[in-house]
């Protein structure tokens, strides 16, 4: 222990002499270090963590599968959901959720709107995750009448001061009185950590017997017993048997069984593997840079343990004390590196899903970093210390000449290592050149967007939900610098289902050939405000009223679905959102195709009705779209005033540019390729420097040579050829093999790339 100390305190003395080496090894380790341990904590916190929920890994999401219809995962329709619940012998317990069911908070503070879930009585307790205070719900207060409600701890803490006498109570909650059931505890979220109350589903026996109306998410708790496949293997087998009993509704609609955590998961899971690989490349790169500065280092060092050697130290000794150097540069690089993580954590934050823990480095994140830090001292330091270990006993040309190998090699493998990087930085700027250069088929500039969705039961009545409506466009239209605005039930990019079955008059449907179509509630002027192109026909109009001929405008592809080669002008279409019976509109319009559901799925058949002439209750215009003739945030403001003018409670939120939306479009793959472009600029320079740190150090060893050479007639020229010929045979072996590895390696991009190949030659070849 006692030489272990000498030798400990022999080699602090050694790196404070050498104190240019030392900074420079400290800043190459850190980097790699520091961004291997951040990402570790993003990964262990997303991918390897169970989810926060009791034995998470039986919770699944179940969707109805319309693969047939190009949608292999599509929400649920309520009279599905009730024959799934009665019939799935695989699953202890099935629960449903409605996202969108926002409330207004009055007292306690200003108004505010938060963002609430509509959940059947059995979803909560199914997670396993016990209240904080009180309770959750009975099935008797899942009926539409009930007014209660339960509210997270964030909520509890902001609004209500942690008021622990409030469970009991009512709360004035969108003009209604709601009593305060339970408190979740802290950090519970579900299903993300925006949604800070949870109300009783509470839908009508009418809306219950649905079959074409799909927008309920179903969470399953499959048995202990059974596993993923034998679930979906039962639900396949219910699938059939809800087919066979309901054919024009469920013809070649199958189920579709994914883990929960794969769903919260999305493609997170795949961008934070691409970004561990690249963190490894980079960590790769900074030990062949150390290995690198060590050899030079050791062949400096020679003599020092040659002498050594003569007095008497033995080369374990000797490799020992070398170790001992080595590891405490480690250390102190892991150190640096966690401060660079706790750092660079924020910048991996935005690729958390919102159902998942906010990042934090923990005390795994820092084992991890320990443990990172001793392996990369070992194995960066090996080589050379057996090198300098070996000195006595060889003959000093031969590993001088072994050294210089081992050099060029480490070189020509950060090369390979930063090609692939930086090509996979490359593929995702051509997706994301790609990705904007899509047409959207909607107007994406001098747009402001806004939710303004009228609550229940506060806005219960049509007549008074319509004059609220009504009152906020006349006023938001007459703002100075507006030209036009609209409202709609889902703005584009914001929703990917929100379907409707449809019958359309004179097609009867074939088996296994239910249409199905985007419902999309608006107004008159909303299409005009987001730049929708008429094809023929006209718009939705102001007279477009409860008490005149129902009317709708389809999508370009809807139209020539249903009838090719003909108009689609004074043809009849029912959604079935007449309240049971049915509701005949007379197309009036076509639009081009608005890709609603996002750049990356086809555009969808689309149906566009005048919000006053449908009568269905649970599904109202929520979003407000302006069209202005200045940056639109310029009348945020005038907006919130034209609003609060009509309803002094009434919250306004989600205030933002319709760029905003196409830009949270992109951000997934815009997040992956700023940090994967991070990652490539600094295995770039960590390759420059590599490369750099081998030249100068051929330059000064054979300074004596060169001044030879330049004395017997050699020109400048001549001598930077030679170096830099060397440099670049290291260079052209680099970029063969890193061509190489890129493409067998591309591949993992493929859930993230857009119209473009994983083996893109072109980027390829600007890469090289």
């Amino acid at each position: 222990m006692e030489a272990v100390l000498c030798d400990l305190r022999y080699a602090v003395r050694v790196l404070k002499q050498s104190a240019g080496f030392t900074i420079g090894m400290l800043i190459v380790l850190a980097l790699g270090i520091g961004s291997n341990a951040a990402i570790f904590a993003a990964l262990d916190q997303t991918v390897i963590r169970p989810l926060p929920y009791r034995d998470s890994g039986k919770l699944v999401m179940l969707w109805e599968d319309f693969s047939a219809f190009g949608v292999p995962k599509n929400r649920v329709s309520p009279g599905t959901f009730l024959d799934w619940r009665k019939r799935a012998r695989v699953f202890d317990q099935i629960a449903a959720y409605a996202i969108g069911k926002n409330v207004d908070l009055a007292g306690g503070g200003p108004p505010e709107q938060v963002l609430g879930l509509a959940v059947t009585s059995n979803l909560l307790p199914m997670l396993g995750v016990e209240p904080l205070l009180g309770r959750t719900f009975t099935a008797d207060e899942e009926a539409p009448a009930t007014k209660a409600v339960v509210l997270s701890y964030r909520l509890w803490q902001r609004r209500f001061g942690g008021d622990a006498s409030l469970v009991g109570k009512s709360i004035l909650m969108s003009g209604e009185s709601y009593a305060v059931l339970g408190i979740m505890p802290p950090g519970f979220a579900f299903p993300d950590r925006n949604t800070e109350v949870w109300l009783p589903l509470g839908l009508s026996p009418q809306i219950l017997s649905r079959r074409n109306s799909h927008f309920l998410y179903v969470v399953g708790r499959i048995r202990r017993d059974y596993g993923l496949a034998q679930a979906q293997a039962g639900m396949t087998s219910v699938a059939r048997q809800i087919e066979q009993e309901f054919p024009a509704t469920n013809s070649k609609i199958g189920i579709t069984v994914v883990p929960l955590k794969d769903e919260m998961l999305g493609n997170s899971r795949a961008a934070f593997m691409i970004l561990l690989a690249a963190a490894a490349c980079v960590l790769l790169i900074a030990c062949a840079n150390a290995g690198n500065l060590l050899l030079a280092r050791a062949s400096d060092r020679r003599k020092e343990i040659s002498v050594r050697l003569a007095l008497g130290a033995g080369r374990l000794r000797v490799l020992r004390q070398i170790l001992i150097e080595n590891l405490v540069l480690s250390l102190a690089g892991g150190g640096l590196g966690i401060v660079f993580a706790f750092w660079s954590i924020r910048a991996l934050q935005p690729l958390v899903p919102a159902g998942l823990p906010e990042l934090r480095i923990d005390p795994q994140a820092l084992a991890f970093t320990a443990g990172i830090s001793i392996a990369t001292g070992m194995a960066f330091g090996l080589m050379p210390a057996i090198r300098l270990a070996k000195t006595a006993l060889a003959a000093r040309g031969e590993i001088g000449q072994k050294d210089w190998r081992l050099r060029d090699a480490l070189v020509a493998g950060e090369i390979a290592i930063a090609l692939v990087l930086v090509t996979g930085s490359a593929l995702l700027i051509k997706t994301l050149v790609h990705m904007r250069a899509v047409d959207p088929g909607f107007r994406t500039a001098n747009v402001l967007t806004a939710s303004i969705d009228a609550p229940y039961p506060k806005y219960a009545d049509a007549g008074k939900r319509r004059r609220f409506y009504d009152g906020v466009l006349a006023r938001v239209r007459s703002i100075a610098g507006v030209k036009t605005a609209g409202l709609t039930s889902d703005l584009p990019y914001t929703s990917r289902g929100n379907t409707m079955g449809m019958r359309v008059e004179g097609k009867p449907s074939q088996i296994g050939q239910q249409p199905d179509a985007l419902f999309r509630l608006v107004s008159a002027g909303y299409l005009e405000t987001v730049g929708a192109r008429l094809q023929e026909g006209r718009l939705l109009e102001e007279n477009d009223r409860e008490d005149t001929r129902p009317v709708a405008v389809v999508s370009e592809s809807l139209a020539r679905q249903y009838w090719p080669g003909k108009s689609a002008i004074g043809k009849r279409i029912d959604t079935g959102t007449g309240d049971g019976k049915p509701l005949w509109m007379t197309v009036v319009g076509v639009v081009s195709d608005i890709r609603e559901r996002g750049l990356d799925l086809a555009a969808k058949p689309a149906v566009y009705v005048p919000y006053p002439q449908t009568t269905i209750g649970f599904f109202q215009p929520s979003e407000i779209a302006v069209l202005t003739a200045q940056a639109p945030l310029g009348v945020a403001k005038e907006l919130q005033q034209a609003v609060w003018a009509v309803d002094s409670e009434q919250p306004v939120t989600n205030v933002r540019p319709m760029s905003a939306i196409v830009d949270d479009e992109l951000s997934g793959r815009t997040e992956v390729l700023t940090l994967l472009g991070a990652f490539a600029a600094l295995a770039l320079l960590l390759a420059a420097f590599g490369i750099y740190s081998v030249l100068s150090y051929i330059v000064s060893k054979r300074r004596r040579e060169i001044g030879l050479r330049m004395a017997i007639g050699a020109s400048q020229w001549d001598v930077v050829a030679a170096i830099g010929g060397h440099a670049a045979r290291l260079t052209a072996i680099g970029l063969g093999a890193g061509v190489l590895i890129a493409a067998a390696t591309t591949r993992l991009l493929s859930t993230l790339l857009y119209g473009v190949s994983p083996l893109d030659v072109p980027a390829f070849a600007a890469v090289t």
